[in-house]
């Protein structure tokens, strides 16, 4: 019985840590908490825009090139294309953008936006100052 147990445990956690995973491969994650009456879907369902409740960090990934995490500020709106891919935020705090072997600074405050190219294989990140 106790050969049981411990086969059991051993199955549950392999697909724990499989359903993890599965999860942390996704393209854009983030747990999005939008203000009351701000919140506007595309024909589909999918969110296309609202205002943040409070600071939220979205990370986005991909196996080519890693990961990277957006601090998304309260009270501003975050934006997303139709197929639920985060697209712009305002910076709750500021980032370093590595591209071609150069670095450039994000400041807080800024908006930061984000597209893929090449069939989500690479991804083209911009900041540029609220107008």
């Amino acid at each position: 019985m106790n050969f049981l147990y411990h086969k059991l445990a051993a199955v549950s956690s392999f697909i724990s840590i499989s359903a993890i995973n599965i999860f942390l491969s996704q393209p854009a994650l983030s747990a999005v908490s939008c203000e009351a009456r701000t919140i506007s879907r595309y024909p589909n369902g999918s969110l296309y825009y609202c205002v943040l409740a409070r600071d939220t960090k979205v990370r986005m990934g991909n196996n080519r090139v890693g990961t990277s995490i957006f601090p998304c500020k309260a009270k501003k709106y975050i934006m997303f294309a139709e197929k639920a891919e985060f697209k712009e935020c305002t910076l709750s705090e500021d980032i370093k953008i590595i591209e071609n072997n150069s670095v450039r600074t994000c400041p807080k405050d800024y908006i930061v936006s984000v597209s893929t190219l090449n069939d989500g294989k690479d991804l083209s990140i911009g900041c540029r100052r609220y107008y």
